[in-house]
Protein backbone atom coordinates (compact mmCIF):
# COMPACT_ATOMS: atom_id res chain seq x y z
CA UNK A 1 0.00 0.00 0.00
CA UNK A 2 2.93 2.36 0.77
CA UNK A 3 5.45 0.91 -1.68
CA UNK A 4 5.42 4.22 -3.58
CA UNK A 5 6.61 5.96 -0.43
CA UNK A 6 9.79 3.84 -0.30
CA UNK A 7 10.63 4.81 -3.86
CA UNK A 8 10.37 8.53 -3.08
CA UNK A 9 13.74 8.34 -1.36
CA UNK A 10 15.44 7.97 -4.79
CA UNK A 11 14.12 11.31 -6.08
CA UNK A 12 16.47 13.63 -4.11
CA UNK A 13 19.48 11.65 -5.37
CA UNK A 14 18.34 11.99 -9.00
CA UNK A 15 17.80 15.73 -8.52
CA UNK A 16 21.27 16.12 -7.02
CA UNK A 17 22.83 14.38 -10.04
CA UNK A 18 21.03 16.77 -12.39
CA UNK A 19 22.39 19.80 -10.48
CA UNK A 20 25.96 18.50 -10.75
CA UNK A 21 25.62 18.14 -14.55
CA UNK A 22 24.29 21.68 -14.81
CA UNK A 23 27.40 23.03 -13.03
CA UNK A 24 29.84 22.40 -15.98
CA UNK A 25 30.22 26.19 -16.66
CA UNK A 26 32.79 26.38 -13.81
CA UNK A 27 30.48 28.09 -11.33
CA UNK A 28 30.60 26.94 -7.78
CA UNK A 29 28.15 24.03 -7.47
CA UNK A 30 25.18 24.60 -5.29
CA UNK A 31 25.12 22.61 -2.05
CA UNK A 32 23.70 19.18 -2.68
CA UNK A 33 20.27 18.70 -1.18
CA UNK A 34 20.58 14.98 -0.73
CA UNK A 35 19.93 15.45 2.97
CA UNK A 36 16.26 16.19 2.28
CA UNK A 37 15.29 12.55 2.11
CA UNK A 38 11.93 13.15 3.68
CA UNK A 39 9.99 15.50 1.38
CA UNK A 40 6.77 13.61 1.96
CA UNK A 41 6.72 14.36 5.67
CA UNK A 42 7.91 11.02 6.97
CA UNK A 43 7.95 10.76 10.74
CA UNK A 44 11.16 10.65 12.81
CA UNK A 45 10.45 7.00 13.50
CA UNK A 46 11.19 6.25 9.83
CA UNK A 47 14.90 6.10 10.72
CA UNK A 48 14.19 3.03 12.80
CA UNK A 49 12.97 1.22 9.69
CA UNK A 50 16.01 2.11 7.61
CA UNK A 51 16.69 -1.50 6.48
CA UNK A 52 13.26 -1.60 4.86
CA UNK A 53 13.55 1.85 3.31
CA UNK A 54 16.99 1.05 1.89
CA UNK A 55 15.69 -1.87 -0.15
CA UNK A 56 13.11 -0.38 -2.54
CA UNK A 57 13.70 -3.20 -5.02
CA UNK A 58 12.25 -5.81 -2.69
CA UNK A 59 9.61 -8.02 -4.25
CA UNK A 60 6.14 -6.44 -4.40
CA UNK A 61 4.60 -9.83 -3.78
CA UNK A 62 5.43 -9.78 -0.06
CA UNK A 63 1.81 -9.75 1.10
CA UNK A 64 2.88 -10.23 4.70
CA UNK A 65 4.72 -6.90 4.76
CA UNK A 66 2.98 -4.32 6.84
CA UNK A 67 1.57 -1.60 4.56
CA UNK A 68 0.62 0.75 7.35
CA UNK A 69 2.25 -0.68 10.46
CA UNK A 70 4.16 1.78 12.65
CA UNK A 71 7.93 1.47 12.51
CA UNK A 72 8.16 1.68 16.27
CA UNK A 73 7.28 -1.14 18.63
CA UNK A 74 3.65 -1.91 19.43
CA UNK A 75 2.23 -0.07 22.45
CA UNK A 76 3.03 -1.63 25.79
CA UNK A 77 0.17 -3.57 27.35
CA UNK A 78 0.44 -1.98 30.78
CA UNK A 79 -3.21 -1.59 31.80
CA UNK A 80 -5.02 -4.54 33.37
CA UNK A 81 -8.76 -5.19 33.10
CA UNK A 82 -10.79 -7.77 35.02
CA UNK A 83 -14.31 -8.62 33.86
CA UNK A 84 -16.22 -11.42 35.63
CA UNK A 85 -13.26 -13.73 36.14
CA UNK A 86 -11.46 -12.81 32.94
CA UNK A 87 -8.24 -10.77 33.02
CA UNK A 88 -6.54 -9.17 30.02
CA UNK A 89 -4.15 -6.33 29.27
CA UNK A 90 -4.33 -3.29 26.96
CA UNK A 91 -2.35 -0.09 26.36
CA UNK A 92 -2.91 2.79 28.77
CA UNK A 93 -6.18 4.75 28.59
CA UNK A 94 -8.10 1.89 26.97
CA UNK A 95 -11.46 1.06 28.55
CA UNK A 96 -13.60 -2.04 29.03
CA UNK A 97 -17.21 -1.24 29.89
CA UNK A 98 -20.60 -2.85 29.50
CA UNK A 99 -22.72 -1.54 26.63
CA UNK A 100 -26.40 -0.54 27.06
CA UNK A 101 -26.70 -2.37 30.36
CA UNK A 102 -30.04 -2.48 32.13
CA UNK A 103 -28.76 -1.27 35.49
CA UNK A 104 -25.44 -2.73 36.59
CA UNK A 105 -23.59 -4.51 33.81
CA UNK A 106 -23.44 -8.28 34.27
CA UNK A 107 -21.60 -11.24 32.78
CA UNK A 108 -24.45 -11.58 30.26
CA UNK A 109 -23.80 -8.16 28.73
CA UNK A 110 -21.46 -7.22 25.92
CA UNK A 111 -18.34 -5.49 27.22
CA UNK A 112 -16.83 -3.09 24.70
CA UNK A 113 -13.06 -2.71 24.71
CA UNK A 114 -12.16 0.70 23.29
CA UNK A 115 -8.86 2.38 22.54
CA UNK A 116 -7.68 5.74 23.90
CA UNK A 117 -9.60 7.54 21.13
CA UNK A 118 -12.84 5.76 22.02
CA UNK A 119 -12.79 3.41 19.02
CA UNK A 120 -14.53 0.08 19.64
CA UNK A 121 -11.83 -2.54 18.97
CA UNK A 122 -12.85 -5.80 20.69
CA UNK A 123 -15.95 -7.26 22.33
CA UNK A 124 -16.16 -9.62 25.30
CA UNK A 125 -19.26 -11.47 26.47
CA UNK A 126 -18.28 -13.19 29.74
CA UNK A 127 -21.27 -15.57 29.58
CA UNK A 128 -23.36 -16.08 26.47
CA UNK A 129 -26.06 -18.34 25.11
CA UNK A 130 -25.49 -17.12 21.56
CA UNK A 131 -26.54 -19.47 18.77
CA UNK A 132 -26.00 -19.47 14.99
CA UNK A 133 -29.47 -17.87 14.70
CA UNK A 134 -30.72 -20.13 11.93
CA UNK A 135 -27.55 -19.92 9.83
CA UNK A 136 -27.56 -23.08 7.71
CA UNK A 137 -24.86 -22.10 5.20
CA UNK A 138 -21.95 -24.46 4.58
CA UNK A 139 -18.48 -23.13 5.34
CA UNK A 140 -14.98 -23.58 4.01
CA UNK A 141 -12.43 -22.24 6.49
CA UNK A 142 -8.70 -21.60 6.46
CA UNK A 143 -6.63 -20.75 9.52
CA UNK A 144 -4.25 -17.94 8.62
CA UNK A 145 -2.83 -17.71 12.15
CA UNK A 146 -3.16 -19.75 15.32
CA UNK A 147 -1.35 -19.25 18.62
CA UNK A 148 -1.87 -20.98 21.95
CA UNK A 149 -2.32 -18.80 25.02
CA UNK A 150 0.70 -18.64 27.29
CA UNK A 151 -1.44 -18.92 30.42
CA UNK A 152 -4.55 -20.94 29.56
CA UNK A 153 -5.32 -21.51 33.23
CA UNK A 154 -4.57 -25.21 33.52
CA UNK A 155 -6.62 -26.98 36.22
CA UNK A 156 -8.83 -23.91 36.70
CA UNK A 157 -11.63 -24.81 34.29
CA UNK A 158 -10.67 -21.76 32.24
CA UNK A 159 -10.78 -22.79 28.60
CA UNK A 160 -9.64 -20.14 26.17
CA UNK A 161 -6.72 -22.05 24.70
CA UNK A 162 -5.92 -20.48 21.34
CA UNK A 163 -6.18 -17.35 19.27
CA UNK A 164 -7.19 -17.87 15.66
CA UNK A 165 -7.30 -15.61 12.62
CA UNK A 166 -9.50 -17.32 10.09
CA UNK A 167 -10.68 -16.61 6.56
CA UNK A 168 -13.91 -18.29 5.54
CA UNK A 169 -16.23 -18.64 2.56
CA UNK A 170 -19.83 -19.79 2.87
CA UNK A 171 -22.48 -21.09 0.50
CA UNK A 172 -26.19 -20.76 1.24
CA UNK A 173 -27.84 -24.16 0.88
CA UNK A 174 -31.09 -22.68 -0.44
CA UNK A 175 -30.04 -20.19 -3.12
CA UNK A 176 -26.30 -20.85 -3.48
CA UNK A 177 -25.37 -17.30 -2.45
CA UNK A 178 -21.67 -16.90 -1.65
CA UNK A 179 -20.24 -14.91 1.24
CA UNK A 180 -16.85 -14.47 2.87
CA UNK A 181 -15.45 -13.17 6.12
CA UNK A 182 -12.44 -12.81 8.38
CA UNK A 183 -12.59 -13.56 12.11
CA UNK A 184 -10.05 -12.95 14.86
CA UNK A 185 -11.12 -14.54 18.14
CA UNK A 186 -10.29 -16.83 21.03
CA UNK A 187 -11.40 -20.43 20.83
CA UNK A 188 -11.36 -23.62 22.86
CA UNK A 189 -9.16 -26.11 21.00
CA UNK A 190 -11.67 -28.89 21.69
CA UNK A 191 -14.25 -26.91 19.73
CA UNK A 192 -11.68 -26.16 17.03
CA UNK A 193 -11.10 -29.87 16.55
CA UNK A 194 -14.82 -30.64 16.25
CA UNK A 195 -15.62 -28.08 13.58
CA UNK A 196 -16.78 -29.09 10.12
CA UNK A 197 -18.55 -27.32 7.26
CA UNK A 198 -21.56 -26.50 9.41
CA UNK A 199 -22.03 -23.15 11.21
CA UNK A 200 -20.17 -22.74 14.46
CA UNK A 201 -19.23 -20.17 17.05
CA UNK A 202 -15.71 -19.19 18.01
CA UNK A 203 -15.91 -19.40 21.79
CA UNK A 204 -14.02 -20.46 24.86
CA UNK A 205 -15.46 -21.77 28.10
CA UNK A 206 -15.25 -21.36 31.85
CA UNK A 207 -17.02 -24.37 33.28
CA UNK A 208 -20.58 -24.36 32.00
CA UNK A 209 -20.28 -20.76 30.82
CA UNK A 210 -19.41 -19.84 27.26
CA UNK A 211 -17.52 -16.55 26.99
CA UNK A 212 -16.70 -15.05 23.62
CA UNK A 213 -14.05 -12.47 22.70
CA UNK A 214 -13.44 -11.18 19.20
CA UNK A 215 -12.21 -8.24 17.10
CA UNK A 216 -14.94 -5.93 15.81
CA UNK A 217 -15.76 -5.92 12.08
CA UNK A 218 -15.85 -2.11 12.01
CA UNK A 219 -12.28 -2.01 13.33
CA UNK A 220 -11.17 -4.40 10.60
CA UNK A 221 -12.94 -2.30 7.95
CA UNK A 222 -11.18 0.82 9.21
CA UNK A 223 -7.87 -0.92 8.51
CA UNK A 224 -8.44 -2.36 5.06
CA UNK A 225 -10.54 -5.51 5.58
CA UNK A 226 -13.95 -4.77 4.03
CA UNK A 227 -17.19 -6.62 4.48
CA UNK A 228 -17.05 -9.74 2.27
CA UNK A 229 -13.23 -9.61 2.03
CA UNK A 230 -10.89 -11.59 -0.17
CA UNK A 231 -8.30 -13.93 1.28
CA UNK A 232 -5.56 -11.56 0.10
CA UNK A 233 -7.09 -8.66 2.04
CA UNK A 234 -7.23 -10.81 5.17
CA UNK A 235 -3.61 -11.89 4.72
CA UNK A 236 -2.45 -8.31 4.25
CA UNK A 237 -4.01 -7.32 7.57
CA UNK A 238 -1.90 -9.97 9.32
CA UNK A 239 1.19 -7.90 8.51
CA UNK A 240 -0.05 -4.68 10.11
CA UNK A 241 0.66 -3.10 13.46
CA UNK A 242 -3.08 -3.14 14.16
CA UNK A 243 -3.14 -6.93 13.94
CA UNK A 244 -0.03 -7.25 16.11
CA UNK A 245 -1.75 -5.15 18.79
CA UNK A 246 -5.09 -6.99 18.93
CA UNK A 247 -3.24 -10.30 18.76
CA UNK A 248 -1.18 -9.38 21.83
CA UNK A 249 -4.30 -8.25 23.71
CA UNK A 250 -6.15 -11.50 22.99
CA UNK A 251 -3.11 -13.58 23.91
CA UNK A 252 -2.91 -11.76 27.26
CA UNK A 253 -6.27 -13.22 28.37
CA UNK A 254 -5.98 -15.35 31.51
CA UNK A 255 -8.09 -16.36 34.51
CA UNK A 256 -8.44 -13.66 37.17
CA UNK A 257 -7.59 -15.84 40.15
CA UNK A 258 -7.05 -14.80 43.75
Amino acid sequence: MNRARTRLGALPMMCAAALMLAACQGAEPEPAESQSAGPSGTSPSASASAPTASSPESSPTQSTASPDAPSSAAPELSQVHEVHGIRFFTPEQWTAAGDDCDGECTEWDEWEIKDAQGKHVLTLIPTTATSPDGDMALYERELLDRKELENPGADTGFRPTSLIAEFWESTDQEDGEKDSGFDIALIDDEELGKRDENPDLNFFRIGEQSPMMWVEEDYLEDHGVPDDPTKQQAQQFLGTGQYALVRDILLSVEPAVG
